[in-house]
Formats: C-alpha cells, structure tokens, sequence
C-alpha cells in the first residue's frame, strides 16, 4: 500500500517540479485531502463495488475533482481506474514529504505543560533549526499535563525529549542499577 501510495505521489511530485507548479500543487493536493478524509469509506465503497466499472469510476472522479488542475485530475482518473481512489490519503501524506524534503522544511510538535509564548517558541524553533540543519519547522504546541514540566519537541520521527518525567524515568533506572 505505501508503496503503491509512494510510486503515485513520486510522480505528481515530478511534474509539479518540472510544470514550476509545486507550491499551488501543494495547495490544491491539501485542500483535496481534507475534503476527501471523512468520505474514505465512501471511495473504498466505489473501489471495491464490481459493478461499478472504470467509466463510472471516471464519471465520478471529473464530478468530484474536475475544479483541480489538469495534474491532479490526471491521477485521480489513474487512481479511479487502477480502484486505488481509496489511496487519495496516503499518497497526499507522501507528496507532502517530498514536497517539504525539497524545500528543507518539516512539521514539529512541542509538547509542554502549558501554552508556550510566541518567544518561547522563537527560540526553541531556533535551537530545533540548528539540530535539525531544516530552514523551516511548522510548528504546533500541544499541552501535555503528563511531562511535569519542561518539553517533548518531535520533529518527523525524532524525539527531543527534555521533560521532567523523562529525567524522573532515568533517575529511576538508575536507581534500579543500583540495587
């Protein structure tokens, strides 16, 4: 599946790259993804039904996205025609690697025990920036009463983990070497 979902989003990632159409791509890719994730069960429906066949499969893809660009048009009546419509979401979540692997950016978590100012904010994108060699964190604080106190960064799949319950963990192991 996340092959499949890699092999579709490579290619809508190239021509894109190649059209100088990778931002408004993104953009328009994002606003499809949205739109599509609560209707999943429904594409799955149409994928999997034998009886709808690749016309109707078609017919339904120009009604439903025949505002997006030619591109994206192009691999929605791939996808309905190979009944991979199902994948929309996993190849949008591969496009947006890419896309944000080509313009050196990525989406960071910070976890803290409350709502970090816009400073405090400031400076820890600084400081991920600087670890990570990325020119652009999007960044999202998320509250989490369970880490006592100082902060959980996650960058893509890594994890900073400077909070009291993670030191409160080791000090923990430590002790148990210890017996």
């Amino acid at each position: 599946m996340a092959n499949v979902a890699k092999k579709y989003a490579k290619a809508l990632f190239d021509t894109a790259k190649e059209k100088a159409l990778l931002d408004q791509m993104y953009e328009e890719f994002s606003t499809i993804d949205e739109a599509v994730q609560p209707e999943v069960v429904k594409l799955k429906e149409l994928d999997t039904d034998p009886q709808k066949d690749v016309a109707q499969r078609q017919r339904f893809v120009a009604i439903i996205f025949g505002h997006a660009n030619q591109y994206l048009q192009n691999m929605f009546m791939v996808l309905a025609s190979n009944r991979h419509l199902t994948y929309t979401h996993e190849i949008f979540l591969a496009f947006e690697t890419l896309y944000n692997e080509y313009h050196n950016q990525d989406f960071a978590v910070i976890e803290s025990v409350y709502k970090l100012s816009e400073d405090e904010i400031a400076s820890i994108d600084s400081i991920i920036k600087s670890r990570t060699k990325l020119s652009k964190l999007m960044i999202t604080n998320e509250i989490n009463p369970d880490l006592i106190g100082g902060i959980r960064v996650k960058v893509g799949t890594k994890v900073m983990d400077a909070s009291i319950k993670n030191d409160l963990a080791k000090l923990e192991k430590q002790f148990i070497r210890v017996k």
